[in-house]
This record gives structure tokens, sequence and C-alpha cells, in this order.
């Protein structure tokens, strides 16, 4: 089971432990970067062929489950 978040009434002062801390992490540690996005791009009818048989697929099995085939 997941543990509920408490929340708290009151925010926590923030001390100078706090921004020291922050102030190395951020001299130490470089910041994150993302590569771009270089997967090729899909051709559209690619797209609505998947999406067409993916709806396709779902009727189907509507209509099984609810025994009109």
């Amino acid at each position: 089971m997941i543990a509920p978040i408490q929340k708290t009434r009151r925010r926590r002062r923030r001390t100078g432990i706090h921004y020291a801390r922050e102030l190395v992490a951020a001299s130490l540690l470089k910041k994150r970067t993302y590569p771009d996005d270089n997967a090729p791009q899909i051709a559209p009818w690619k797209a609505w062929l998947l999406t067409g048989w993916i709806v396709v697929a779902t009727a189907v099995y509507g209509a099984h489950m609810i025994g009109w085939l």
C-alpha cells in the first residue's frame, strides 16, 4: 500500500544550511540537458492506419463483449 501524503499546515522556514546545500549542489552537479529529438518522423498515412486499426479492434472487442458477435 502506498502511504498517503500528509499535508503540513505551515511551511518550514528555510535555514542557511538549506541555501548552502543548494549552492554546493548547483556548483558540483551539472544541469541535466536532454538530447534533441532525433527520431525519424512517421508518415501521416501510417499514423492514421494505426489509429484506424486501434479503433476497429476496440469496436470489435466491445461488440464481442456486448454479445453482438
